[in-house]
């Protein structure tokens, strides 16, 4: 088992990710005050590790932070997670500590094109261990197979 632990402090944020390769999964832990610009350069050190993977599943912990994102944020930010180095095909299951903070992650899955692989829950217990029961799982209807060869040609020609 390999884990990587950077963290990325600051005087009011402080957020340390850890991937499990083994297991297939990475752990994103955030405490204080997270703004964009905080998440960005979090996607930006993950996607640039040796062992991200973009099939490993994802548990994100909001429990202990404040997300200070404008709706404007949250559109950036969900445009950065559909960016091909910054994809990831697995589950992302998020714990967070608010209303307010589950609406915004719902609205992240939905501009990021995501909502049937997010899951939001109230509590990290509760987040470990769905996660737990389905990290054997894939979501389905995740990659677009490519067309068959002929396919493609046909359309081309049409």
């Amino acid at each position: 088992m390999k884990f990587f632990t950077p963290e990325y402090s600051s005087t009011v944020s402080v957020g340390r990710y850890q991937i499990d390769t083994e297991r297939q999964i990475r752990i994103e832990e955030y405490r204080g005050k997270i703004g964009l610009g905080y998440l960005r350069s979090m996607i930006t050190a993950m996607g640039s590790d040796p062992c991200w993977s973009a099939d490993h599943h994802g548990l994100i912990d909001f429990t202990g932070a404040e997300l200070d994102l404008t709706a404007n944020d949250v559109l950036r930010l969900a445009l950065m997670m559909r960016q091909e180095q910054n994809r990831s095909y697995g589950w992302l299951v998020f714990a967070v500590n608010s209303s307010a903070m589950y609406g915004v992650i719902r609205m992240l899955g939905y501009w990021s094109r995501n909502t049937e692989r997010f899951r939001v829950f109230k509590s990290r217990p509760k987040a470990d261990a769905w996660l737990e029961r389905h990290i054997h799982e894939s979501p389905s209807g995740i990659r677009e197979t490519p067309p068959a060869p002929q396919a493609a040609e046909l359309h081309r020609a049409v």
